[in-house]
C-alpha cells in the first residue's frame, strides 16, 4: 500500500495501529518472549494488513523506523512499565509515519488539519493498553493523553527521538522546548548519566585544519556509534558542558564566541560587543558554566589587556601589567555584562578548565601573587569562578605539590563525584590522583591514588577513573585505575595526530536559541 490521499494515510494508520495493539494485548506474553534483552537492538513493527513483527531495524524502508532496542529495558523495568513504554513509543512510530505520508504526498494545511482530527478522534494504543479509551482526557492544544507528557517518559528519551516527537503536535513542540524539560532530560536520560558515550574529535597527520573527524564512540569498546556534523576546528574549542562546547574562532585574534550543541547540530553565535577588548587584549581566557538556580548558562572571559608572557618547566602562564577584566556573557538575555568589580589572579597559567558544583575550576596562581616574573610555584591554587555570585574563589592545593618535587602537570577532574586533581611527574612516567573528599576544604585533600602509566598523551580523565591515553605507533588504550585494567581501543595513533575526548552528553540546551548548523562546504 502506498498512501496518498487522507484516507488511504487514514487506512495504514489503522491498519498498523490494530498490529500493534494484538502484540501489546492479545499477543503480549509472545512478543515478551521475543523481545529477549540476549538480542541485539529490535523494534516493534505493525503492518497496514495488521500483522505485527519483532525484529532488527530496517524494515521500514524509507518510513521512519520505530523505537530501536525497546528488548533492552525488558529485564529492567515491570511488566506493566515496559508495556506503557512500548505504547508510547509505538504512538509516536504511527504519528511520524502519517506526518511523513503528508510531507512527502504534499498535502495542503486542509488535508493536514482533516488528518490530525481523524488521528485525534482514534484513542491511542497507550490508551487502549492501559484501558483508558473511555477517559480520553483532553488537554489544550491537542488530545494526548496527559501521562504521555510525563516527563518520566519523555525524559528518557535520546535526543534524536525528541526532535522528532516535537513534530507530532503543538503540545509536545511546547513541552520539549520548555527550559525545565532540558533540563530534566539532561539528568534522567539514561546514557548521560551512565556515561556510557564519548565525543571523539581527530585529525590525521595528513588532514588539514578543519577537517576534523567527529564520531560518537562506545566508551567500553570504543565503536563508532554515529558522525557528528562539524563546522568548527579542533583547535578553537575550549571546553564542554552539558553537551555544549565552547568554540573561539579567529584563533588568537578572537574573532568570535560560539556556543555549539553537536547533539542537535544547533550553535549560537554570542554578541560581538565586547569581542574588541578580547582581540586587542594581550591574553584571554574563556570559560563556561550552567547556574542552576536560574537555569542559565554563562560564558566568562577573563581578559588581560596588557601581560608578560612566561614559558616554563611548568607550562605556560601570564602576569598581568594592568589589571585584568572580567566580561560575562548570559545565554537568557543573550548580553554581556562587565564585571567592574571582580578583578581576576594577577597570573594565569594556561591550562585545562573543569566545571563542577556551579563553578568552573582552574589550576593557578591566586590572590598571594605579585609581579614578579620569576614566580613561585609555591603559590599555586586551585581558582575558580563562582557562576552565580560572579566572583573568584580559591583553594588551597595539597602541601606536596608545593615542595621542591612538583608535579609536571597539574590537571583538574572529578572522581566518583568529589574534585580531584590529576598528577603526572612526566620524567618517571608516575601518576597521583588527589581528592578533596569535602568540597571547598583543602584540610580533606588526600591521595587515593599512585600507579605507573607511560603513554603519550592523557586523552581523557572519566569520572568512574578510566583513562583514556595514546601511545605513539600502539594507538588508543583505557586505563582503570580501580582493576588496574588496560583495554586496547583503537591501534592507530601518532604523536603529530590531534585527538581530543569527551564524555559524549546529550541534551537539548539551544534547541530554541540556536539555528541550525551549517555543515562544511
Amino acid at each position: 500500500m502506498n498512501p496518498r490521499t487522507v484516507e488511504d494515510v487514514i487506512k495504514d494508520f489503522k491498519g498498523r495501529r490494530a498490529a500493534i495493539i494484538k502484540a501489546l494485548t492479545k499477543e503480549f506474553e509472545e512478543l515478551y518472549i521475543l523481545c529477549d534483552p540476549n538480542h541485539p537492538n529490535l523494534c516493534l513493527y505493525g503492518f497496514p494488513n495488521q500483522v505485527w513483527e519483532v525484529n532488527l531495524p530496517g524494515l521500514s524502508g524509507e518510513l521512519p523506523e520505530p523505537r530501536v532496542g525497546i528488548n533492552f529495558a525488558r529485564d529492567v523495568m515491570t511488566r506493566h512499565e515496559w508495556l506503557r513504554m512500548v505504547s508510547v513509543y509505538s504512538d509516536s512510530w504511527l504519528a511520524s509515519i502519517a506526518s511523513y505520508f503528508a510531507t512527502k504526498f504534499s498535502f495542503d494545511k486542509a488535508d493536514r488539519k482533516r488528518l490530525s482530527n481523524k488521528i485525534n478522534d482514534v484513542p491511542l494504543i497507550w490508551e487502549v493498553v492501559g484501558g483508558k479509551a473511555k477517559k480520553r482526557v483532553k488537554i489544550k492544544g491537542g488530545c494526548l493523553p496527559e501521562e504521555i507528557l510525563d516527563e518520566e517518559v519523555l525524559s528518557r528519551l535520546p535526543v534524536r527521538d525528541l526532535l522528532n516527537y516535537r513534530c507530532v503536535c503543538k503540545t509536545w513542540r511546547s513541552l520539549i522546548d520548555d527550559l525545565k524539560f532540558v533540563s530534566i532530560h539532561l539528568k534522567k536520560y539514561k546514557n548521560n548519566s551512565e556515561e556510557s558515550h564519548l565525543l571523539v574529535m581527530s585529525r590525521s597527520p595528513r588532514s588539514s585544519i578543519g577537517n576534523e573527524q567527529v564520531l560518537v564512540r562506545r566508551g567500553d569498546t570504543f565503536r563508532k556509534v554515529q558522525q557528528v556534523q562539524n563546522s568548527y576546528a579542533f583547535d578553537t574549542w575550549i571546553c564542554y558542558v552539558n553537551g555544549v562546547i565552547l568554540v573561539k574562532r579567529g584563533g588568537f585574534r578572537c574573532l568570535e564566541v560560539v556556543l555549539w550543541n553537536p547533539s542537535i547540530a544547533r550553535s549560537l553565535s554570542i554578541p560581538k560587543s565586547m569581542l574588541k577588548a578580547m582581540k586587542d587584549a594581550t591574553y584571554v581566557e574563556l570559560g563556561l558554566g550552567y547556574e542552576f538556580n536560574s537555569n542559565d548558562y554563562k560564558v566568562v572571559a577573563i581578559i588581560y589587556p596588557h601581560a608578560e608572557f612566561i614559558r616554563s618547566s611548568l607550562g605556560k602562564r601570564y602576569c598581568a601589567i594592568v589589571p585584568g577584566l572580567v566580561l560575562v556573557y548570559t545565554l537568557s538575555n543573550d548580553s554581556w555584562t562587565s564585571n567592574l568589580g571582580v578583578s581576576p589572579p594577577p597570573y594565569w597559567s594556561v591550562g585545562k578548565q573543569l566545571y563542577m558544583k556551579g563553578a568552573i575550576h582552574w589550576i593557578n596562581f591566586g590572590p598571594k601573587g605579585t609581579n614578579d616574573l620569576l614566580h613561585l610555584p609555591e603559590d599555586s591554587y586551585v581558582v575558580l569562578f563562582d557562576v552565580k555570585d560572579e566572583v573568584f574563589r580559591y583553594f588551597e592545593l595539597p602541601f606536596v605539590m608545593k615542595s621542591n618535587f612538583v608535579p609536571q602537570e597539574k590537571l583538574p577532574t572529578i572522581l566518583n563525584g568529589s574534585f580531584a586533581i590529576f598528577c603526572a611527574y612526566d620524567h618517571e612516567a608516575r601518576h597521583d590522583i588527589w581528592v578533596m573528599n569535602e568540597y571547598g576544604v583543602p584540610e580533606s585533600w588526600s591521595k587515593c591514588y599512585t600507579f605507573t602509566l607511560q603513554f603519550d598523551k592523557l586523552l581523557h580523565f572519566k569520572s568512574n577513573g578510566e583513562l583514556f591515553y595514546a601511545i605513539h605507533g600502539k594507538g588508543i588504550k583505557s586505563y582503570d585505575i580501580n582493576t588496574k585494567r588496560v583495554k586496547d581501543l583503537a591501534k592507530t595513533y601518532s604523536r603529530y595526530s590531534k585527538c581530543r575526548i569527551y564524555t559524549y552528553v546529550e541534551s537539548l540546551v539551544l534547541l530554541k536559541e540556536g539555528k541550525l548548523q551549517r555543515p562544511n562546504l
